[in-house]
């Protein structure tokens, strides 16, 4: 209208999209590459150290395997030390296995070990499994702590007391005989002169021996005091029966003496005597506690 040049018309916006500079291409390569390089230096180091746990995995099993071998290698010793083999007894009809005299031997280290018994304190007898009526006992006088074969000695339940054999024997006899009734033929009896118990059983106008822990109410409920009486020993018999039926004919406790305990076996028999000395442990303390 007026003249001059035609106006500039606006920019169109370009639809491809705008690339990076070339510097900054090549930056993200390299950070790409720098990523790559250390995450397989990460697997790298992965692949090491589970490596390394592998090899100290197997290494430890195997040395838990060796230490295995070490200690089973060691109770044998300790086994062999403290119960070593006994040589069986041969008498007159009769042949007493050498298990059995091991056994024998092995009860009287533990009766002391256990305090149960001390020096040449204490007895127990057993009812052979093979030749009905035939008694092992141990002798008068043995040391049971320390025991052999020269320490055990056999008689017939029922016939008088075999050479060296304690003052004690009918006793036994009579305790195995109502074992027997009890385990189909089967019968032990331990003597042990516990101390616990034996000191509950000085009180004069004490008759019964009750446990108040529950273990002991529960296996012997009470357990009745006979006074000793060798110089009147039928009579001390029958006290002895009747007092065994108060605990189910599992033990019976003499003033002064310690407790007589029955069982199927020796086992048996010494873990009622253990029982029942514990649980005079607990009375003694709880009454101690009370005064």
């Amino acid at each position: 209208m007026f003249g001059g040049s035609a106006p500039t018309p606006p920019a169109t916006p370009s639809s491809t999209p705008p690339s990076a500079p070339s510097g900054a291409q090549s930056m993200a390569t390299g950070s790409t590459i720098v990523i790559e390089a250390g995450q397989e230096k990460v697997e790298a180091v992965k692949r090491t150290v589970e490596g390394d746990e592998k090899a100290e995995l197997t290494h430890l099993r195997e040395e838990n395997e060796s230490l295995k071998k070490s200690v089973a290698a060691a109770v044998d010793v300790i086994q062999e030390v403290e119960n070593p083999a006994m040589p069986p007894i041969v008498g007159e009809g009769y042949v007493v296995p050498g298990e059995t005299v091991g056994m024998f031997a092995a009860l009287g280290r533990q009766l002391q070990k256990g305090g149960l018994t001390h020096g040449t304190a204490g007895s127990f007898s057993l009812l052979s499994t093979t030749s009905p009526g035939l008694v092992h006992i141990t002798r008068q006088g043995a040391a049971l702590g320390l025991m052999n074969e020269g320490d055990l000695i056999t008689g017939r339940l029922g016939d008088a007391a075999p050479n060296r054999a304690s003052e004690d024997w009918q006793i036994h006899s009579v305790a195995l005989a109502i074992a027997s009734l009890e385990h189909e033929g089967r019968g032990a009896c331990v003597h042990v002169t516990a101390p616990y118990t034996t000191a509950m059983s000085l009180e004069k106008d004490r008759y019964a021996l009750v446990p108040t822990d529950f273990e002991g109410r529960s296996s012997f409920g009470r357990a009745t005091i006979v006074d000793v009486q060798y110089n009147d020993m039928e009579g001390y018999l029958v006290e002895i029966t009747e007092a065994l039926k108060q605990t189910g004919n599992k033990l019976f406790v003499a003033r002064g003496h310690g407790l007589y305990a029955l069982g199927a076996d020796l086992l048996e028999a010494w873990g009622n005597a253990a029982a029942f000395e514990h649980s005079m442990r607990v009375l003694y303390y709880s009454e101690l506690a009370d005064r």
